[in-house]
């Protein structure tokens, strides 16, 4: 059982001249970014050609983790901090020292950022998690989609059951009215780039281990899922889990109660996700 997909078509993206054209990364015309990837046995090797200019624009191009600081309806969960704060700054640490030991990739420090930040369209990354309860201005809208529209990438996690995946889609439309959200299917290129994963894995949350279940809400009725919108190009730019919690995957890794093999899918999903992130 799955609540209804967003309906078919794609979004108008015909609009007012982009006031971030200078940016050097999100101009990804020929001779811009070249990218190349070259697998070997010994590993992974990404090299990022961007003729940057020498006063330092473009740093974080190399690959920022950047994780979406946002509004929410209720700004504290359980009591303890901000919903967008949820496993930072542990997680995210974490999953950096995962990246640094699998690939060549040139990473920079994770960084917190909103999405009105000028410093956005210097990050090739977005992690957005805890979206059951986001409220998207629509100014964070417009800018999210000339981020995703212009190459930028974003992976969204740690929402569970039918009412948070409503208040998610809800606010994803503010930014793409039209385009559809789709199940990524098992034979796409982000589940391929590195790891191999003949099917899209369960991640569950600590709060699921505690309670000795693999869902949370009423995740259970529907199962998890990994969904996305497409450009026109059929590039995928937001990769959504659904009922999973890689976050506490990249968190717990050392917690004795959290299993260790739902820590290694979790960082090896992240893996994939930031090569394909990069190389598409």
């Amino acid at each position: 059982m799955n609540p209804p997909l967003s309906s078919n078509g794609k979004e108008n993206d015909t609009g007012q001249t982009s006031r971030r054209e200078s940016s050097p990364i999100y101009n990804r015309g020929p001779g811009r970014v070249i990218f190349a990837l070259i697998i070997v046995s010994i590993g992974l090797l990404v090299t990022t050609i961007t003729g940057f200019a020498n006063d330092g624009r473009g740093q974080d191009n190399d690959f920022t983790f950047g994780r979406v600081v946002y509004q929410s309806r209720s700004s504290f969960f359980r009591g303890f901090g901000y919903r967008w704060a949820v496993d930072y700054p542990s997680a995210d640490a974490n999953v950096i020292r995962a990246l640094r030991s699998a690939t060549t990739l040139k990473i920079n420090e994770p960084k917190a950022i909103e999405l009105t930040d000028p410093d956005l369209f210097e990050i090739p990354f977005l992690y957005i998690l805890e979206v059951g309860a986001l409220q998207f201005s629509q100014e964070e809208a417009d800018v999210l989609r000339e981020y995703l529209l212009r190459g930028g990438f974003m992976m969204v996690d740690d929402f569970h059951g039918s009412r948070q995946w409503a208040v998610w889609e809800s606010q994803i439309k503010k930014v793409f009215p039209d385009r559809a959200i789709i199940e990524v299917p098992d034979d796409h290129p982000v589940f391929h780039c590195y790891y191999d994963f003949e099917k899209y894995p369960l991640v569950p949350g600590i709060v699921t281990i505690w309670n000795m279940t693999d869902y949370e809400r009423d995740g259970a009725l529907y199962g998890h899922h990994c969904r996305g919108i497409f450009d026109d190009q059929g590039r995928l730019m937001v990769l959504i889990n659904w009922n999973v919690d890689l976050g506490d995957g990249w968190e717990h890794a050392a917690d004795p109660i959290y299993p260790r093999k739902f820590s290694v899918i979790a960082y090896r999903l992240a893996v994939n996700y930031a090569i394909y992130a990069m190389t598409h």
